[in-house]
This record gives structure tokens, sequence and C-alpha cells, in this order.
């Protein structure tokens, strides 16, 4: 079965990696699978932050982490400002939470792994494309015993820090039994836009339906009074 081409909407795509393979690997990923006609590539921030300057209007960034003379926050604050309309989606080796949440809030609309194979990454960008905000499952990494026992120690509220206000109000609802033209009306916002922000939060809670979003939500908004 053929892909669903839609990432080819947001071209033109840029690339900001110092991997020279992997650059090759997403760039024909994107042009043969998503058929998607204009990529540029940039191996450094300063090549990056020049395209973005210019007059091309990029519809998606693919970025890596830990670019060269630049800190992560730094590099993906500069990329929405020069094009604050972008899609930012991180393509990282990085497993870390901190890197997940650090990335979500820098207005991020996806966090890919580089560890997946073709098939999981094109399926990532698809619901990207589509709307939904991909993020991994929280699987903090760290060679750090203590690091790791205080991240369990914070117990579920941690990813309740990676939602906007709006977010919290959508998940309140959820938890209060609201469908999603229920959260439309009171929050005066399009059914789209409730879509997309339950995308999020179910990424956010690790949770696969709505009624183990709400499960979840009960639980970690109780614990975050």
């Amino acid at each position: 079965m053929s892909p669903k081409v839609k990432l080819s909407t947001l071209s033109p795509i840029i690339i900001i990696d110092d991997d020279d393979f992997f650059q090759v690997a997403i760039e024909a990923v994107l042009r043969d699978r998503f058929d998607v006609e204009t990529v540029v590539v940039c191996a450094t921030a300063e090549q990056a932050v020049a395209q973005l300057s210019g007059g091309t209007r990029f519809g998606l960034a693919l970025v890596d982490l830990n670019m060269p003379e630049i800190d992560n926050r730094q590099l993906l604050d500069t990329l929405k400002a020069a094009q604050p309309d972008i899609h930012l989606v991180v393509l990282s080796a990085s497993r870390s939470r901190d890197d997940i949440l650090m990335a979500l809030s820098a207005g991020a609309q996806g966090f890919i792994n580089k560890g997946l194979g073709i098939g999981e990454t094109q399926s990532a960008l698809e619901q990207i494309a589509d709307g939904a905000v991909y993020v991994p499952p929280f699987t903090p990494q760290s060679t750090d015993a203590a690091a790791v026992a205080e991240t369990e120690g914070e117990g579920s509220s941690l990813p309740l820090s990676a939602l906007t206000p709006r977010q919290l109000e959508v998940l309140r609802l959820l938890v209060a039994g609201q469908p999603n033209k229920g959260i439309a009306r009171a929050l005066d916002i399009n059914h789209s836009t409730v879509k997309f922000h339950l995308s999020f939060i179910f990424r956010i809670l690790g949770a696969s339906n709505r009624v183990e979003a709400a499960i979840l939500g009960a639980r970690m908004l109780k614990e975050g009074e």
C-alpha cells in the first residue's frame, strides 16, 4: 500500500544535521516516500539560520540535537524565531526525557528517535503532517543512578510540566467526561484544535485511548494539587 503523501504539502523542507550518512538517508525518505520536491540540507546551525533568514519559507525543519557550537535550546529557539510558523521536528539519537520535554517546550511538534526503522519514521512523519504531535514513550536513560531515582521519585506529575495552560484545560475537561465537541464549546476553540491538543496529551501521558488518558490525567492532576 502506497503511503499518504501529506508531507509534500510542507515542502520545502530543511534538514539540519551534521551526520552525512543520516542526511542522505532522511533526504531519500522525503523524496522517495513522500514525493517532497525541495529539500535543503544544512550541516551547521549557521548554515540553517542563513537559509531560514533568506526568502524561502520552509514548511518543516528536521533538526538534530547536539549540533556543534550551539546549545540545543538556543538552536530550537533561533529556528522558531527566524520562521515562527515552521513545523519543527527533532530527529535525534537521544532518549533523554529532559531532551524530549525541552524540545516540546521550545515548540517542536515531534521528537523522533533516530533508532526507529524507516517504516516507523515514515509513520511518525505522516502523523506530524496530519496535525498530530509525535513523541516517543518516556524512557529516560541515565548512567547516574541517583538521577534516575530522582526522576522516578517525582512520580507521574512530571509529564504535566510539558503541557501548556490550554492543554491542561483540555485535560481537565477530558477528565470531567466532556466529549470533543463539549471541550471545543467550553474553550471556544475549533474541533481540529481539540484533536491536536488531545493527540499531544495522549503522547505525554502514554495513553492509547480516552479512557486511559482520563484515568491517568485524573491521577496526575490530583498529585499536582
